[in-house]
């Protein structure tokens, strides 16, 4: 086996090629092999004037990375990826650490911290023993490794309470009459065939789909994993699946799974499995790529969602995202039919007792430092109108012909941490807009995420929330 090329950078960041210190001809046809993988995929996603290209006509030089003639740079992606022998994982930059040199120790910090932002987002129901468990085993720090990690181990501490069996319709010819026979089938046997029957029964057998998707994927994991850790748990998994039939993974074959009371205790690993081998398009993913990546961006968005939705769960609030129905409004009455608009909508709506409060999270840096190392606080001004047209389009209303508008407070969410927003930590920011409706800007502190206290971080989220609601006079029970 080649050597393993361990590439680790976080978002925005750059490396040249001397610093990797191996060939740089194998390192950017590994690089744009993975984005010819992802490219399609993140065209989807990604309609920012950052990536102008068609859908037929996508630069390979830029997809998950950007790759240049003696360097690589990050972009807002992250996530990991294992090409051939080449290995890139990508952390967030709200995660790194103020050392120029980053070391170990601060790398597992960022991944672990990146794995519980995972956790809570896609319901992985990672326990965090599990993650000092690998921090304290001074391994090296690497995403895909910890990740096949908590995927074999998940699946082993099920399999020791027994495997997934499930009834499968299976056709044979038995000596015996067994079953359901076969009627069409039988007659149409020759003379020699006749002592045996073509029976149709329902066995309960290990080789089901679920069980064939576990084998393929520890087969996959044993290919890529350099942990000795790895190599035993799954080579304990590699005996215990023996007599289940190998497949090569597709798509369809997680799709087709449905869970049940009897399988619902292996919904970790196979959530895992996904995260790891499921590729987003059809007709499953190159044996020479395998990983993910994520929009830092909508992670964020996602992560700010969850702590919501429990913040209104516990005070009685409704909550609607961007994503449904009643939280989209148009800005327009009218507009001429050859004119296309792309409509926007707040992220978040918290419905009170008569009253709103709109709010948008911004994964973006509002603290600047000077050349005399003084720091600012920027807001863009296309922010600032974002979270005005909100307040105006969902505060309006007509009463008995009258125009009434409730001026709901706007909210800005955005994250802190050690090195990034740190003047913003702790600060409830308040602007009052010409027509007296208020904008605030609040933090989400992201370092928590790097010990175990994460509902520090919420409580503190919440209360900042709470002190809006009281400055706006906005009602604050049902």
């Amino acid at each position: 086996m080649s050597k393993l090329i361990t590439i680790t950078l976080y978002e925005h960041g750059t490396m040249k090629y001397k610093d990797i210190g191996e060939d740089k001809k194998t390192l950017q046809d590994a690089l744009i092999k993975l984005n010819e993988q992802f490219k399609r995929d993140f065209k989807k996603l990604d309609k920012s004037e950052d990536n102008p290209d068609s859908e037929n006509d996508i630069d390979e030089s830029k997809g998950v990375v950007e790759v240049y003639a003696n360097k690589v740079k990050a972009r807002h992606y992250v996530g990991f990826a294992a090409v051939g022998n080449v290995f890139l994982q990508i952390l967030p930059k709200v995660f790194k650490s103020s050392n120029n040199d980053e070391n170990e120790e601060n790398t597992w910090s960022s991944i672990m911290a990146f794995i519980r932002m995972l956790d809570r987002v896609y319901g992985l129901k990672i326990r965090d023993y599990d993650l000092a468990y690998l921090q304290g085993r001074k391994l090296r720090p690497s995403l895909h490794e910890v990740f096949i990690y908590l995927f074999a181990k998940s699946l082993w501490n099920e399999i020791q309470r027994g495997y997934h069996r499930e009834y499968v319709e299976l056709q044979s010819d038995e000596k015996f009459l067994k079953g359901k026979l076969l009627l069409s089938r039988q007659i149409r046997k020759l003379p020699h065939q006749r002592h045996t029957f073509s029976v149709e029964i329902h066995e309960l057998i290990e080789d089901n789909l679920l069980n064939r998707i576990f084998y393929a994927s520890i087969r996959k994991a044993m290919r890529r994993t350099t942990w000795g850790t790895n190599k035993k748990l799954l080579g304990e998994l590699m005996l215990a699946f023996d007599g289940v039939t190998p497949i090569q993974l597709k798509r369809e074959h997680f799709e087709r799974v449905h869970f049940t009371r009897l399988n619902e205790r292996f919904r970790k690993p196979f959530e895992l499995a996904k995260l790891l081998f499921m590729s987003s398009s059809g007709g499953g993913r190159s044996r020479e790529v395998s990983g993910f990546f994520v929009d830092m961006n909508k992670l964020f968005e996602l992560y700010i969602a969850r702590v919501l939705s429990r913040y209104a769960g516990e005070n009685g609030y409704g909550l609607t995202t961007n994503r449904d129905s009643e939280n989209r409004k148009e800005l327009f009455n009218n507009k001429p039919p050859e004119a296309s608009l792309k409509n926007q909508y707040p992220d978040y709506i918290l419905h009170l007792n008569g009253g709103l409060v709109i709010l948008d999270a911004k994964y973006t840096e509002l603290v600047k430092t000077n050349k005399n190392g003084k720091t600012k606080i920027e807001l863009k001004p296309d922010i600032a109108r974002q979270l005005y047209v909100y307040s105006r389009i969902w505060g309006y209303r007509k009463v008995n012909g009258n125009e009434v508008d409730s001026k709901p407070p706007g909210v800005i969410i955005v994250p802190v941490s050690s090195t990034y927003n740190q003047g913003l930590l702790g600060k409830l920011l308040e602007f009052e807009f010409f027509d007296g409706r208020k904008l605030y800007i609040i933090t989400y502190n992201m370092e928590r995420l790097k010990t175990e206290n994460v509902s520090d971080a919420d409580e503190k989220f919440k209360e900042s929330l709470d002190e809006i609601i009281s400055r706006s006079a906005v009602p604050s029970g049902l």
